[in-house]
């Protein structure tokens, strides 16, 4: 298995060209710049569990396709939309992880696969190291390797995409994109358009291959349906973000018709690991955090942005905040206006 999968420091990676046009690593202490470091996907993510913010991302962008591995020191919740001309490829790096990623569970036996235009809600936990690939539509459809039946099968996918069951199938790609990777990095900048083009159709082929082969083998595609707990937890989420659902009875009422106190709450638990109310207080941590970093609300009291968000007592908001971001409101802020 490639070492890469073990992601420990990204120790292969540490002395990487700056300069590079086709190969990156970024280290960064911030979740919006974070989120930024994708191409071909916009993200919106919540940082799920407490503590200053830390990731890694290491990240290629080599003719028509990207290639990202990630690890985040905190478990987030990632909203993903493809761009309109792009197929995503998800896959977990961590085999042994025996977390719900994504959503489902059996975390290195799938592929996951989004639309171009897709959405989807992807809960990931602590210190899991994820491979996410964009493949802009007409190089994956036309490559010769695609039978078509496959290429049917990616034409009619849903907007919140499919689960491929297949550790073979998640193997291979795996190991081939961390290659691709590798190859990445050797590129001479005299010889880099020709030697990126290379590399890319080399990838494009090692996907449709696989899927192909997958399809022939098996006459289609081992698919993960989604589960019940899943759907329950993705509807109460929805619930819990709008701004009429902060807490209290009103809230309550809402969830009690998706299911039984203990089931919605289970659901909570199975996919972020904490209960609806707690959930509901870090989204609205983020909403206070985004406006902490907006110039239009510099001139706004960090007291009335804290209470626009429901929270009334000035020293319990300081302290929830400082605990999950790891640190203050008025350093948030701070930091903002500096870079404006």
């Amino acid at each position: 298995m490639n070492e890469l999968v073990e992601f420990n420091k990204l120790e292969k990676f540490e002395e990487l060209n700056v300069d590079s046009s086709v190969l990156y690593r970024c280290d960064s202490n911030d979740l919006e710049h974070h989120a930024s470091l994708f191409n071909g996907i916009e993200l919106e993510s919540i940082q799920l569990s407490p503590g200053a913010f830390e990731s890694s991302v290491i990240f290629a962008v080599v003719d028509r396709i990207s290639i990202h591995v990630s690890k985040s020191m905190q478990a987030i919740e990632q909203c993903l939309k493809v761009d309109a001309d792009k197929f995503l490829f998800c896959i977990c790096l961590c085999e042994a992880c025996e977390e719900t990623v994504f959503g489902v569970q059996g975390a290195g036996a799938w592929v996951y696969v989004l639309p171009p235009g897709g959405e989807a809600i992807a809960p990931t936990p602590t210190q899991c190291p994820l491979l996410l690939m964009t493949v802009e539509c007409e190089a994956l459809l036309e490559n010769e390797n695609l039978v078509p039946e496959v290429g049917n099968w990616f034409k009619r996918l849903k907007q919140d995409g499919e689960f491929v069951k297949s550790r073979r199938l998640a193997g291979r790609i795996q190991d081939d994109a961390l290659m691709t990777l590798q190859s990445a990095k050797g590129i001479p900048p005299a010889n880099e358009t020709k030697t990126a083009r290379i590399i890319h159709q080399a990838m494009i082929s090692s996907i449709t291959a696989g899927f192909s082969l997958e399809w022939l083998e098996r006459g289609g595609f081992a698919v993960i349906h989604r589960t019940p707990a899943l759907d329950r937890f993705l509807k109460a989420r929805n619930l819990l973000a709008a701004r009429d659902f902060y807490q209290g009875s009103e809230g309550n009422h809402a969830l009690s018709k998706l299911g039984s106190k203990r089931s919605v709450e289970q659901a909570f638990s199975e996919h972020v690991n904490m209960g609806p109310r707690s959930y509901a207080r870090i989204v609205r941590l983020h909403n206070a955090r985004r406006k902490l970093r907006e110039e239009r609300y510099f001139d706004e009291s960090i007291g009335n942005i804290a209470a626009q968000e429901g929270f009334w007592d000035w020293s319990r908001f300081t302290a929830y905040y400082s605990k999950h971001f790891g640190e203050l409101p008025s350093a948030t802020r701070r930091k903002a206006m500096s870079r404006n």
